[in-house]
């Protein structure tokens, strides 16, 4: 790879952005993650002739001309877009909502920000003001791919240089390395659909029993951007997956780097392995339709995968569906802080399961056994 520092002003680069020609929706990169005042406070920098971290891009012929696809600074670049929005009539971006397809997120268009004269959305600047911007330097890094370039050493160097902003997560790097992968593909094809939106893409969620099930999760509910709660549903149920391929326990970290160094792609959910996750997440989506829906086995991710992992591994989806939801329930009421039952033997069981679980949940020994306590007090409650 080759490296060149540079300067773009605002100028060309919306000229850029009007023409297609940068491409902020590279498989590594994350969703629409800053709130609006992180992205006000950026543009209220750059009016006030302040300096901004550079953004990265790497280059790539297309054509007869280059094309760009953003590295580092998404964040920012976005920022710029919703700020400036359609603009006035000699500086804007009419093309602005092709890169945000979410009504959540583009109704944040032409958002103001705090100057010293107070708050001014672009179209309130003066004409001095907007004179200035438009001229304004930003510090830009071009890339050039060699032809021995590799995916990878993009996603290194990304993930070197992203000092600023959201960080980004092993899963976003498993995406981009695992683009072909046929496993990741057919967990993903369970819970959404990928569209392209102008240059945004959106990912369509199905209703199915597993983005159902998984929606539960603290970590997945809290989420407002879309396509980062898809993301969160398919690393947990890619997750799970593996675990009924081989019947073992990972920690997460493992079963991501198992897609990074993998020398020859994981093969596509089987039909068998598939109707097995089935079976399990629609029993799961009718039983959160009792209480046991809003319980820690629900909505945290280190009971839940204890549980999930137990109803694959053992033979508790024998027993009738009520019984056993009866069961989780009870043992629910536990796990949220309720009292122990009289049983002096499903006392101890409770005692070393909470204690496993409240650190080191992803050791693979402690998941080992959290899951054989948890089997075990299903069949004694």
């Amino acid at each position: 790879m080759n490296y060149r520092n540079t300067e773009m002003k605002l100028d060309q680069l919306l000229t850029y952005l009007n023409q297609g020609k940068i491409n902020l929706s590279p498989a590594f990169q994350r969703g629409h993650v800053w709130p609006v005042k992180t992205r006000s406070k950026l543009v209220a920098n750059m009016i006030l002739g302040r300096p901004i971290p550079a953004i990265f891009l790497y280059k790539e012929p297309s054509g007869s001309r280059y094309s760009y696809n953003i590295l580092d600074g998404k964040q920012r670049i976005e920022s710029l877009i919703l700020f400036v929005g359609p603009g006035t009539d000699d500086l804007g971006l009419p093309t602005w909502a092709d890169y945000f397809f979410e009504p959540e997120v583009r109704k944040n268009v032409s958002f103001p920000v705090d100057l010293p004269t107070g708050k001014r959305t672009f179209k309130q600047l003066d004409e001095g003001t907007i004179a200035d911007l438009r001229e304004y330097s930003i510090p830009t890094i071009e890339i050039n791919l060699g032809d021995s370039t590799h995916l990878d050493e993009i996603i290194d160097l990304f993930v070197d240089i992203n000092q600023q902003g959201v960080a980004v997560s092993r899963f976003q790097i498993v995406k981009a390395m695992g683009e072909e992968n046929a496993l990741l593909q057919s967990v993903f094809d369970l819970v959404a659909l990928q569209q392209q939106r102008g240059q945004d893409v959106f990912y369509k969620s199905k209703t199915s029993e597993f983005s159902g099930v998984l929606r539960r999760l603290s970590i997945v509910a809290n989420m407002t951007d879309n396509n980062a709660a898809i993301d969160r549903i398919w690393e947990r149920l890619l997750e799970v997956a593996l675990f009924v391929r081989t019947l073992e326990h990972r920690k997460p970290v493992e079963v991501l780097k198992r897609f990074i160094r993998a020398r020859e792609p994981e093969a596509a959910l089987t039909k068998a392995e598939t109707r097995q996750l089935r079976n399990v997440f629609r029993f799961l989506r009718t039983a959160y339709k009792t209480k046991l829906g809003e319980m820690r086995l629900a909505t945290d991710q280190t009971h839940f995968y204890t549980m999930v992992t137990a109803l694959i591994a053992s033979d508790l989806m024998d027993l009738p569906q009520a019984s056993l939801t009866k069961r989780l329930i009870a043992f629910g009421r536990v796990v949220d802080g309720g009292p122990l039952p009289n049983s002096k033997s499903l006392q101890r069981i409770f005692e070393q399961y909470l204690e496993i679980s409240s650190k080191q949940t992803t050791d693979v020994s402690r998941r080992v056994e959290r899951q054989r306590l948890f089997i075990q007090a299903i069949r004694e409650l």
